[in-house]
């Protein structure tokens, strides 16, 4: 089924989810091999690559989001008490805004280096900020910021799941899973 439903979550929801996380998980390496690189052609090179898939990214952040806004999202497995159910979907919606902050936050960074930010040089986004070193110093540190944030809030994701799973012993791992679901 390509569409969620009350119990699961469809194929499209599914891909979404793990395209991101391997996106987000190649991102964070890709970008501290970048950070420890020597100045030159080569570094120049590779940043730009990694902002043509950050801005990949941003578009598949922006899909996935719109998809869950037009889809039903799964119901809590019965029982779930409502504390639970409230931060589980606080960090959902914690896990959208770091997921959308970050290749923004890269976007504004390069830009306010004065470098241009382009998709594989066959677009060129258009500046929001003018060249401002300051400025650029701050969004470099909110970059560094928001991918640990991230990282920490999909560890809590991750073990969240994996309560559930073992210590719950519901489907909510399950129905994220490619042909597990019951």
């Amino acid at each position: 089924m390509l569409k969620n439903t009350e119990t699961s979550y469809g194929i499209v929801a599914r891909a979404f989810h793990w395209l991101l996380f391997l996106m987000f998980g190649f991102m964070i390496v890709a970008g501290n091999l970048l950070a420890d690189m020597p100045k030159g052609m080569e570094k120049i090179e590779a940043a730009g690559v990694h902002k043509s898939l950050g801005l990949l990214v941003l578009a598949s952040v922006l899909l996935r989001l719109v998809w869950r806004l037009i889809n039903v999202t799964p119901k809590d497995p019965e029982g779930t008490p409502a504390i639970q159910s409230l931060i589980a979907h606080v960090m959902h919606w914690l896990l959208y805004v770091l997921m959308f902050a970050q290749p923004l936050v890269g976007i504004l960074m390069s830009q306010a280096a004065g470098y241009p930010v382009s998709f594989f040089g066959l677009y060129e986004l258009p500046a929001l900020l003018d060249k401002d070193p300051s400025l650029a110093e701050l969004f470099h540190g909110a970059h560094g910021i928001v991918w640990i944030l991230l990282l920490l809030v999909v560890i809590v994701h991750a073990g969240g799941a994996l309560y559930h799973h073992f210590v719950m012993k519901d489907d909510v791992l399950r129905r994220m899973g490619f042909g597990m679901n019951t």
